[in-house]
């Protein structure tokens, strides 16, 4: 059910941002994402030798950004290529970094993610569920549409022939099928609600 809502979101917002609401998500982003690194490093216990590695790694990926995003002799296309190279080789530094133990923990600590993941998009459902007031066959039928979604999905993410903007349009394309379903499965007032809910979550989200 959280995937629905956070499909619904997506579709809404793919209206053109000014450039203060890019560069806030751009610094979300940087800060979250390093945010997270470090609280890993913590975790996995980091040997001081790693913890600086890891701020060296940090440092060079941030001032690229930087210089990636000051270049505007670039195509929007380039771009994204060249920030999609960007991210992969900062993730393969940080890879390069564990220890085979290291790497074993990270492992198991997805596999808890996920299964709590589980539990908690459940609990959402459920809380949906209510807020909507939806029936027990809407539900069902949301259930259906969700799985089908992810599955599809992840199809085109795992996808390796096709480029990060053909995955990007084809996603967008399966965002905006699921709204079409959803409009079918639920009623005008039970939209309504949906939106107005989406709009609290953004609102949210860009006062992060």
């Amino acid at each position: 059910m959280a995937v629905m809502i956070m499909a619904a979101v997506a579709v809404n917002a793919q209206q053109p941002d000014d450039k203060m609401q890019q560069d806030h998500r751009h610094q979300f982003g940087h800060h979250h994402r390093q945010g997270g690194e470090m609280m890993l490093a913590k975790k996995l216990n980091f040997s001081d030798q790693q913890k600086q590695q890891l701020k060296t790694i940090n440092s060079d990926y941030h001032k690229k950004l930087m210089d990636l995003k000051k270049n505007e002799d670039l195509t929007v296309r380039e771009s994204k290529k060249q920030l999609n190279a960007l991210r992969t080789d900062h993730k393969v530094q940080i890879q390069a970094l564990l220890t085979p133990q290291q790497k074993d923990q990270v492992a198991k600590m997805k596999q808890e993610r996920m299964q709590m993941a589980k539990v908690n998009a459940n609990a959402r459902a459920e809380k949906m569920k209510i807020k909507l007031g939806l029936n027990d066959s809407q539900a069902s039928q949301l259930k259906i549409i969700r799985t089908d979604m992810m599955t599809k999905m992840k199809a085109v993410h795992t996808d390796n022939s096709l480029s990060q903007e053909q995955k990007h349009e084809q996603m967008k394309a399966l965002v905006m099928e699921h709204k079409d379903q959803l409009k079918i499965i639920l009623t005008p007032e039970q939209l309504q609600q949906l939106q107005q809910m989406r709009a609290q979550h953004h609102r949210r989200e860009f006062s992060k």
